[in-house]
């Protein structure tokens, strides 16, 4: 038992080694969700994106991937 444990073990950190995947970490503040209409003082530069934008940025991610 403690065999077929360490194999698994192994061949999930060797899995997780091999996957090429991007995290980026965003702080709270960073963070705003807004209604249409609403005002809003941006504390940060930057971008204003609405969830129709993001939903299809996050789907062409997902189909590029899937073509490679």
């Amino acid at each position: 038992m403690p065999r077929k444990m360490t194999i698994a073990v192994l061949f999930l950190m060797l899995l997780a080694g091999c996957a090429r995947s991007s995290v980026y970490v965003l702080h709270q503040k960073e963070l705003v969700r807004v209604k249409a209409g609403e005002t809003v003082t941006a504390e940060f530069d930057g971008w204003l994106l609405s969830d129709r934008a993001v939903d299809r940025v996050m789907d062409a991610e997902i189909k590029a991937t899937n073509l490679k």
